[in-house]
């Protein structure tokens, strides 16, 4: 009778020691740039391949992806510095023959504001809105991916957490995604 007693012992002092150390793992978990204290992570997605659209006929065959994480160091909601991760390609087009299609893209650190009124926004041929203007009216984030770097690259997005994506009545070929989480 006594070993079976140790058993059960044993057994119901091994499922306390499993309560207790899976209780003490519960803690929080800290996601990317917590020390940075976050304001938002942008990520944008877009893509021109209709070459009789305008917005593709400006920019050219092609797409972009991004990813910024907003900081506010300082606790500043107004503005900051972000890091971000960039990547453009380029779409042979027709007749476009060899050389006229690649890829290039790199991490890197830039700044951002917050504005309440969109025309107090860059003007639209300097930064691309990424967001359906009709349906969304601030405020709204605009990131500076590459200040001062070779290729000015900027982006007004909504401020607030949610899916967004281009005007309804844009044609095949032309798209873009973007999401703003926190």
């Amino acid at each position: 009778m006594a070993p079976r007693l140790v058993r059960y012992a044993a057994l119901a002092g091994a499922i306390w020691a499993f309560a207790v150390i899976a209780l003490m793992g519960a803690g929080s978990a800290f996601a990317y740039g917590s020390a940075d204290q976050p304001i938002a992570q942008v990520e944008i997605s877009a893509n021109c391949n209709n070459p009789s659209f305008f917005v593709c006929q400006q920019v050219g065959l092609g797409g972009v992806w991004a990813w910024a994480e907003l900081d506010t160091a300082g606790g500043n909601t107004s503005g900051g510095t972000m890091d971000y991760t960039l990547a453009f390609c380029g779409h042979t087009g027709p007749g476009g023959g060899p050389g006229s299609a690649g890829a290039f893209g790199s991490p890197g650190t830039g700044t951002w504001i917050k504005i309440d009124d969109l025309s107090k926004a860059p003007p639209a041929n300097e930064a691309f809105r990424f967001f359906d203007p009709s349906t969304y009216k601030g405020p709204y984030y605009v990131l500076n991916f590459m200040d001062g770097g070779p290729e000015p690259f900027m982006a007004v997005v909504p401020a607030t957490t949610g899916h967004y994506s281009n005007p309804p009545d844009w044609p095949a070929g032309a798209q873009f995604q973007t999401q703003v989480a926190p």
